[in-house]
């Protein structure tokens, strides 16, 4: 009997799920009041939720910090005004109690993130390798605009993301999430919403930390030390200071890893139905059929060129070539196809994944300091200079070629060819043939990337008087990116090297023997294919080369904002706030002349260089409607307008507006409708084309696995993207009485982007190609036997973008009298959309769980983020759990439990869900105070409690999707804290 479909599934698993948490509100009414503890060594507010950044919670919250240091990042009107837009908090405090040294890493477990980038989903991609950059709602880096006290922090990518990594975890006070549209307010890229990082300027005292960690197998070894201070001088003058510096070590390759060295892939069956199997099998055991380490012959051609019999009667079809180039026969397992096979030979030697680092090697440094100096009563100057490096470096693509793409036919002259072979040639008429390598022996190529940041900030703030203030800054930001790499293989070079001859006793390149002249090359060195290293010293140096990239980002922000109150309503005073803002980013590159012409086989540089100016004037008013009525206990309405000219778009008008009710002191509803853009950005409107080479499926070819150049980059004729959004919520923040030590909130949020700016993926491209989507068959080049050589995946506007759901947050405290006490918090994220559309509909990637090669990562239906932490007395004991549940592997795919199933359809599968995973870590801290002023904490962690592997799924970056599970295992973490007076 087939189960119920998986939209059934999801929409029954998200019900249970809000209604779950909802169900906690009455059982944790019933515990008394109690203040809450906070973490002695902490120099800032604790883990803070959605409504305890508010100012409403300070008052409840006996620890708070008080209402004048308070940001609420939803708003410029200033926190004495409630934000419509849902606000999520997270404070040193969590960071504390979960060990963690990266305020990326921090902000990518919350479950509204999808951890798209960082150390363990770099896979084989050169650029800023190792960057934690933040994705919300799953929208792409792009569309999340990151601030660091209200003001932009400089483009450390191309792309205009942020690598977090450059931005010192331990000077932050808290990091504000505006989960909702927010361009109007702060500016275009605030797509999917605002990450404030909102710093600890008055901060006393030094802070130091060191901490070191290794997994249970002894690898992913990291170290983490940081110094943070900040002191008074005098009446008027207050510096801050910070220094980090971590190091991580990273995973090896696929075989360090039992999930990954299961070698489980995407098997085709290339006649779908057959042997009553589906067109597609994900299974352990597969290798590669027609690539072989020392090279493996696949296909026989006479002195035509034609193909010579079938592969079933080819004459030298299986002949494969030992380490040392003698042929023996190779070993084939079941259901052969053209690319992989089950069985056979090769476990542990498959190209496609065999060399991939599980996780990338990183080293960052990151430094600010902070001055704050009161010129008079009424002035106040501030300045921020900030400094961070990241060096990350990570293995391209083995070299892979199953069809004589990249070698070339190996003729029968070729004087390499084994005295046996070159006698089966003769006896057959073989004029030359297909010879299949993986190049194990050349190694990848290995590229190293620095990516350096400088950003200075002066401002001045000034008291006008009657509640008025204005404010201008100006700030300049530098990144200068250089990724250099090694042993690239030179696809010209290896074609010209790999046809050789013997000429007068010598074994020549065919390029200097021929009867032309004017395609000679002197360089050119002979290269022996067969076997493993059997090849010249000066021969490899000829076929691979060097490569590098030099990339200089700057950026220029100027602003003004006036704020204040414009008179006196019976429930308050009316704010506004209006002000001025001009951007200029510029982005200049150069490149090897190798990579320009896209000429390695991987980890080509690019040159990118243009600039983008941006002029901005906004306006933000609040108006108090309700204050203690009969009507309710407030009401506040919020609106927003700005209007943004672009250099290379035109002019585009964003909106905002807002309201927040509370029928009841605590019960609070809200909601926001706003009117989103972001503009392509330098690399998208000018950068350049990048070719890789990938595995994909053709389904117009009954699902043939294919192994073809992918080319990626630009496109000058974008059109902006608009979004609209939509949030409303319900907050139960009550200040006292039976409620006063839990916080629940519930917010649904809806965001449409039209004209969405972004690469589809080369396997959608043909999926949708197939499927009668005529526009993407351009993109699409084949030969004259229908198979695919190319795919341009180049950035376009792709129609629109959707994505819909709700955020839980639910915060609790319980005294256990001399037992000590528990704060728990839960955040959950529930996705009922997140869609593609184009010409033929939608495409659904809420609850998909696997990630394929060459697509767009989907997301969980819902994930299921909790801290629970003991105190007691200078103990504490911190439980961290994380829950994905099961989930599809790709949306095209159909798999037995899907409504429409028939092993016939060409994207049928055996199987296509992927596992749930729970993941546990646990956390112990012990204070100790020996007075005057300073205090020390010993804290050791274990990671992955419960050491679960990750499923063993086809993915990018190895034998799973690391984007959404941990690749590490059981690992741990020990380390000490001090502070020194404040």
């Amino acid at each position: 009997m087939q189960t119920s479909t998986h939209a059934a599934r999801n929409a029954a698993s998200r019900t249970a799920l809000i209604f779950a948490i909802l169900a906690m509100t009455p059982g944790v009414a019933m515990a008394q009041d109690q203040q809450q503890e906070q973490d002695p060594l902490q120099t800032a507010q604790g883990s803070r939720g959605t409504e305890a950044a508010s100012a409403d919670a300070a008052e409840a919250d006996g620890n708070a910090v008080p209402e004048a240091g308070i940001v609420v990042t939803g708003t410029r009107l200033g926190s004495s005004f409630k934000a419509p837009t849902p606000v999520t908090s997270i404070g040193s405090e969590r960071l504390n109690a979960l060990s963690i040294n990266n305020v990326g890493e921090a902000l990518n477990q919350l479950p509204s993130f999808r951890p798209s980038s960082g150390p363990a989903a770099q896979a084989n991609l050169g650029g800023n390798i190792g960057a934690r950059l933040l994705d919300l709602r799953a929208l792409d880096p792009q569309r999340t605009l990151v601030l660091v006290d209200g003001r932009r922090f400089v483009p450390s990518t191309v792309q205009g993301s942020v690598d977090t990594n450059l931005i010192p975890s331990s000077l932050v006070r808290t990091i504000d999430v505006v989960t909702g549209g927010a361009s109007a307010a702060y500016g275009s890229d605030a797509v999917a919403g605002v990450v404030n990082f909102v710093l600890d300027r008055k901060k006393e005292g030094l802070d130091g930390q060191i901490a070191g960690g290794v997994s249970q197998r002894g690898d992913d070894g990291n170290i983490f030390a940081s110094l943070a201070g900040g002191t008074r001088i005098g009446d008027r003058i207050h510096v801050i200071g910070a220094i980090e510096y971590e190091k991580l070590e990273g995973l090896g390759n696929c075989t360090t890893r039992a999930f990954c060295n299961s070698q489980t892939l995407i098997l085709g069956n290339t006649a779908p139905g057959a042997g009553g199997l589906p067109a597609n099998l994900i299974i352990a055991g597969v290798n590669t059929s027609t690539m072989a380490p020392g090279g493996l012959i696949n296909r026989s051609y006479n002195a035509a060129g034609q193909v010579i019999g079938t592969t079933a009667t080819d004459p030298l079809r299986g002949t494969k070539f030992l380490a040392d180039g003698t042929p023996a026969p190779f070993q084939y397992g079941t259901l052969v196809g053209p690319l992989f096979m089950l069985g056979g030979e090769g476990q542990g030697r498959n190209g496609f994944i065999s060399g991939l680092k599980l996780k990338v090697p990183l080293e960052r440094v990151s430094a600010y300091t902070a001055l704050t100096a009161d010129l008079t009563d009424a002035v106040t100057l501030s300045a921020d200079l900030s400094y961070g490096k990241v060096t990350g470096s990570v293995d391209g693509a083995l070299f892979r070629d199953f069809n004589g793409t990249l070698l070339g036919r190996i003729k029968r002259n070729n004087p390499f060819i084994p005295a046996s072979v070159a006698a089966a040639m003769d006896a057959n008429g073989v004029s030359s043939f297909i010879l299949g390598k993986a190049a194990f022996d050349i190694g990848p190529g290995r590229a190293t990337s620095t990516t350096e940041t400088y950003r200075g900030v002066l401002g001045i703030k000034a008291d006008l008087g009657s509640s008025w203030t204005v404010e201008a800054s100006y700030q300049y930001g530098r990144t200068n990116f250089t990724q250099t790499a090694t042993n690239l293989i030179n696809q010209a070079n290896l074609l010209k090297a790999t046809d050789a001859v013997r000429a007068n006793g010598q074994i020549v390149c065919r390029v200097n023997a021929d009867a032309s002249t004017a395609n000679d090359d002197a360089a050119c060195r002979p290269y022996n294919p067969f076997g493993e290293g059997n090849y010249s010293a000066e021969a490899l140096a000829y076929i691979t080369g060097d490569g590098l990239q030099r990339t200089v980002n700057e950026q220029h922000v100027a602003g003004v904002d006036l704020r204040g109150d414009l008179f006196q309503l019976p429930a308050g005073a009316v704010a506004l706030a209006i002000g001025a803002e001009y951007r200029r980013d510029t982005v200049n590159g150069t490149t090897d002349a190798i990579s320009a012409a896209n000429g390695f086989y991987s980890l080509n540089g690019s040159a990118l260089s243009g600039g983008v100016t941006v002029k901005e004037a906004f306006a933000e008013i609040a108006v108090p409607v309700l204050r203690d009525s009969p009507l309710g206990y407030a009401l506040d309405l919020n609106g927003a307008i700005r209007r943004t000219d672009y250099s290379t778009s035109g002019a585009v008008t964003t909106w905002k507006a807002g309201a927040v009710y509370e029928p009841v002191a605590g019960i609070r509803l809200r909601g926001t409708r706003s009117r989103d853009i972001r503009a392509p950005n330098i690399f998208e409107l000018f950068g350049p084309l990048t070719r890789r080479s990938i595995g994909l499926s053709d389904p117009l070819n009954g699902g043939l696995q294919t192994n073809p150049n992918v080319i990626t980059g630009s496109n000058a004729d974008l059109r902006v993207e608009k979004a609209d959004s939509l949030t409303l919520g319900v907050v139960v923040a009550p200040s006292d009485g039976f409620f006063r030590r839990m916080r629940l909130s519930v917010d649904y949020y809806d965001i449409k982007v039209r004209d969405a700016i972004g690469a589809l993926g080369a396997q959608t491209l043909v999926n949708r190609c197939a499927q009668g989507a005529t526009a993407f068959c351009s993109q699409i080049t084949r030969d004259a036997s229908n198979q695919i050589l190319e795919v341009r995946d180049v950035i376009l506007n792709s129609n629109a973008l959707k994505t819909s759901g709700f955020d839980i947050e639910f915060q609790y405290q319980q005294p256990l009298g001399s037992l000590g006490n528990l704060n728990a918090q839960v955040i959950a994220n529930i996705t009922d959309k997140l869609t593609t559309t184009d010409a033929l509909g939608e495409v659904d990637r809420a609850g998909q769980t696997g990630q394929r090669t060459g697509t767009i990562a989907g997301v969980p239906d819902y994930v299921i983020d909790g801290v629970l932490t003991w105190t007691k007395d200078d103990f504490q004991l911190t439980g961290h759990g994380r829950y994905i549940p099961s989930g599809l592997y790709w949306t095209n795919f159909v798999g037995p439990d899907q409504d429409g199933y028939a092993v016939t359809l060409p994207n049928s599968v055996d199987n296509n869900r992927v596992p749930s995973r729970f993941y546990l870590d646990l956390t112990a801290r012990v204070n100790i105070d020996p007075g005057n002023g300073r205090t020390f904490q010993l804290f050791a962690t274990v990671n992955n409690l419960l050491d679960r592997d990750p499923p063993a799924i086809p993915g990018p970056s190895g034998g799973t999707n690391q984007i959404l599970f941990d690749p590490v295992g059981r690992a741990f973490k020990v380390g000490a804290r001090f502070h020194f007076g404040g």
